[in-house]
């Protein structure tokens, strides 16, 4: 189901997903060593390999286990009591093709099991490879995708240059980027424990610039400078909100809707008063006077800090603010 559906997790790929990468951030955070967590997705993706052929190994070997009497043994060969010991060596030498011929299906019913196994071992070590060769590509792409948002990341003067001079075509491809990402995630949700040991490289650092952008987008830039501004910006803002509620659900394991925490009055005028100011001529006149633009500035960029907090916490990096009132120095 892994391999072969477009969106669907199995639930073996996924508890040993969640496993291996909460054994690992367990052990980075006891060790003081967030880096460690980077090798949870080459770790999960090696355990989820060994656990599809232990499955498959056992599997077969149970249904040799109660028709043992009806194997065939090689005479130069002494066996002692037939048990399970033997029914994985007969599973094993059939999944892996190795064939040493001490013992063979002596009936057609066996010799028929003993093929299917061995094509099954075929197919899993192509199903192995085939994802192995997907998703490290994909995580170089999210990467990628990270480090061209990087710069307007914790910029809103970046942002709105970007914007702005950017023209709607660098709005349009960063919502298809975004859906490109959410899409590669949904197909190869192991891409999600690819930490990134730099954090311009990170997940967090791709979700976050892209909100920065659509936040000069939507509320921050007037329509006399870029008249495509709000309409693309609302475009952003939904497709944003479709990411963030795709991760809560599927790995911070959390309903959306306890994401959907607003600012307060006060908090969100002042930062959208920040966003506004960093867009020098650009920006929008008497920024917070409308109050429903106000309550859906507060909710949308509430509902993006705490994504952007629990998934830094999640992946062991230092929380970042949108909009912080001063810049560190």
């Amino acid at each position: 189901m892994t391999v072969l559906h477009p969106t669907r997790r199995g639930p073996v790929t996924l508890v040993t997903g969640v496993g291996v990468w909460s054994a690992t951030r367990l052990l980075a955070r006891c060790a003081g060593r967030p880096r460690i967590l980077s090798s949870a997705g080459m770790l999960a993706v090696l355990a989820i390999v060994v656990v599809w052929t232990a499955l498959m190994w056992a599997g077969f070997a149970l249904l040799f286990l109660p028709n043992m009497a009806g194997l065939s043994y090689s005479p130069s060969v002494s066996y002692g009591s037939l048990n399970f010991l033997d029914a994985l060596y007969m599973s094993g030498m059939s999944l892996t093709t190795v064939g040493f011929g001490d013992i063979v299906g002596g009936t057609d019913t066996l010799r028929l099991i003993t093929v299917i196994e061995a094509a099954a071992g075929f197919g899993l070590i192509t199903a192995a490879i085939t994802y192995i060769l997907s998703i490290y590509p994909l995580t170089s792409e999210l990467r990628s995708a990270a480090r061209t948002v990087q710069t307007q990341a914790d910029d809103p003067v970046r942002a709105a240059e970007l914007v702005v001079l950017g023209g709607g075509s660098y709005l349009q491809s960063l919502q298809e980027r975004l859906i490109s990402v959410d899409e590669d995630t949904q197909r190869f949700p192991f891409l999600y424990y690819f930490r990134a040991s730099d954090p311009s490289a990170a997940l967090h650092t791709f979700i976050r610039g892209a909100t920065m952008v659509c936040l000069q987008a939507r509320w921050g830039i007037s329509t006399d400078a870029a008249p495509y501004a709000r309409v693309q910006g609302r475009e952003l803002q939904l497709r944003l909100q479709h990411v963030i509620d795709h991760y809560a659900i599927g790995f911070l394991m959390r309903d959306p809707r306890c994401l959907r925490r607003p600012l307060d009055a006060a908090d969100a005028r002042h930062r959208w008063q920040r966003l506004t100011a960093a867009a020098g001529d650009w920006g929008v006149d008497r920024p917070g006077e409308d109050e429903a633009d106000l309550d859906e500035f507060a909710r949308f960029v509430g509902c993006c800090q705490t994504f952007l907090d629990d998934l830094a916490e999640q992946h062991l990096y230092p929380p970042a603010q949108l909009l912080p009132a001063a810049s560190p120095p």
